[in-house]
Parts: C-alpha cells; sequence; structure tokens
C-alpha cells in the first residue's frame, strides 16, 4: 500500500462517514474533489472487480457523472473519453436511478452485446492517461486537506 493512500484515504473515510452520519444529502454535503474521488474509487473498484458494467449495474453507477467530472478535473482525456463514450449508450440523461439505469444497461446490451463497455473498459484500467488515476486522485484530497485543514476538524 502507498504512503499517500495511508495518509490521505482515512482523512476521506472520515469525512465521508461524517457526512453519512449526519445529513440527509450525505454525500453531497462533501466538497466536489472529494465527491469525485469517491466516484473515481467506485469506478476503479467495479473495474478491476469486474467491469465498467458492474460500475452501471450496481449503485456505484450513481457515481458515473461524478466519475468523469473527477477525470476532467484531474486532466486525464483518455480515461475521460473512455468513461465518456460508455456514459453516451445512456443517450443525454445518464439515470442516476437504479432500476431505471439497469434497465437501460439491458437494452444497451442487448441492442450492442455484452461486450460493449469492454474497450472502455480496459482504458480505464490499463491506465491510458500514463498516471494511475487514483495516485492523481489522492494527491489532489492531500493538497486539499492540507490547504484547508478545519475540513478535517468538523468531521470530529
Amino acid at each position: 500500500m502507498n504512503h499517500l493512500y495511508e495518509a490521505v484515504w482515512p482523512k476521506l473515510e472520515k469525512r465521508w462517514e461524517w457526512a453519512e452520519d449526519n445529513f440527509a444529502d450525505g454525500i453531497a454535503r462533501l466538497l466536489p474533489q472529494e465527491q469525485q474521488a469517491i466516484a473515481l474509487w467506485w469506478l476503479e473498484a467495479e473495474c478491476n472487480n469486474g467491469s465498467l458494467s458492474q460500475f452501471f449495474f450496481n449503485s456505484s453507477g450513481e457515481f458515473a457523472l461524478s466519475a468523469l467530472d473527477g477525470l476532467q478535473h484531474l486532466k486525464l482525456p483518455k480515461t475521460y473519453a473512455a468513461l465518456h463514450s460508455a456514459i453516451a449508450y445512456f443517450g443525454g440523461d445518464y439515470p442516476l436511478d437504479r432500476e431505471r439505469r439497469m434497465d437501460k444497461l439491458f437494452e444497451i446490451e442487448e441492442q450492442f452485446g455484452e461486450d460493449v463497455f469492454d474497450e472502455a473498459n480496459d482504458i480505464i484500467t490499463g491506465g491510458a492517461d500514463e498516471d494511475y488515476f487514483m495516485d492523481l486522485v489522492l494527491a489532489d484530497l492531500d493538497a486539499l486537506y492540507r490547504e484547508r485543514p478545519e475540513l478535517l476538524e468538523e468531521a470530529v
């Protein structure tokens, strides 16, 4: 496990738990960078554990647009393009509701085949932008928490 992960991820987890425990809108109370970090963590976990289809199918799929924003924020154009192309299959109004998203996912896979997201998945898991995006996420959060230490104090 790398040093940055050990130093930063527990801070995000603390803030995430604080938001979930204290507010009805939970994760929405976190800063965009934190929301994007969680979204990108889910993207990486689901793509490595199963596939991009799994990411969309599971509740993690609600984070797809935030993950896209995170990739743009981190300036990862190839990985951004891969996720963007996959999201485009859902049409102009990406379904945040899981039931609607699952229905649409079944339609997409029926029309285009179950391997429809394989190329995008390979780009996302393969580090197409040369940098492992979770390292960039952690470095970005580390800078945020150094700049704004009061964020960690409120999550006590």
